[in-house]
């Protein structure tokens, strides 16, 4: 009967330490995905596709990798060039080391872009027709972008045709007047938005920039 009683309790004994050596491992394990994702959520996220552009030669150039708040430019070698940023309804374009580079302000059919301090306004691109106008800010023309056939048409202040965007088979390509590809891209863009990289009078974040703002024109607020 001792015998038993002694068998019985060792038995509890070993089934109470079981379950409080089973227990502790669970709660951990469950604390730690919540600090992981605290930490993941503390990070921008991809927000879309990455757009990346590529020239003639099939080499990569630079990619707008777009973020929950906002987006990054990279070069053909993921390189850093420039940071956007959501304002507001505003975009800050900032370089590698957070250097305030531009703004650009407004929207659907006026944008502006202003310098780092967000005051004078360097640049104007506004809806003219059914394409747009890119002027300085003394209000000289710049650029037109001119809708085509699907595609978009660039000029230059003289009126020639400096850039042109077509659209075949699901890609989309900058071709220069004598019709050799530039940059091309197979990620969805629309070709008004694209025509903003043939401002060659425009440093090529604040390009991008344009280009990221003609994409989203209802700003943070965009899906």
């Amino acid at each position: 009967m001792k015998l038993r009683v002694l068998f019985l309790v060792g038995l509890g004994v070993l089934a109470s330490s079981a379950c409080s050596q089973g227990g502790a491992p669970g709660a951990n394990e469950g604390a730690r995905p919540t600090q992981a994702r605290s930490a993941a959520e503390a990070e921008p996220k991809e927000a879309g596709a990455k757009l990346k552009f590529k020239d003639g030669d099939d080499r990569e150039r630079f990619s707008l990798k777009p973020k929950d708040d906002g987006a990054k430019l990279v070069d053909g070698e993921d390189r850093e060039l420039a940071r956007y940023k959501w304002k507001g309804g505003d975009l800050k374009v900032s370089g590698p080391d957070d250097t305030v580079l531009a703004y650009v302000t407004g929207g659907p059919d006026v944008f502006q872009v202003k310098d780092g301090a967000k005051g004078a306004v360097r640049y104007t691109l506004a809806r003219e027709g059914a394409g747009w106008k890119l002027t300085d800010a003394q209000g000289a023309v710049l650029n037109t972008v001119a809708s085509e056939g699907g595609g978009a048409s660039v000029r230059g202040a003289s009126g020639a045709e400096e850039l042109r965007v077509k659209v075949r088979d699901g890609k989309l390509s900058l071709r220069d007047p004598a019709g050799n590809t530039v940059l091309a891209t197979k990620t969805p863009v629309s070709p008004e938005a694209a025509a903003c990289l043939g401002f060659g009078s425009l440093d090529l974040p604040v390009r991008m920039a344009l280009l990221f703002r003609l994409q989203n024109p209802a700003g943070a607020s965009a899906p």
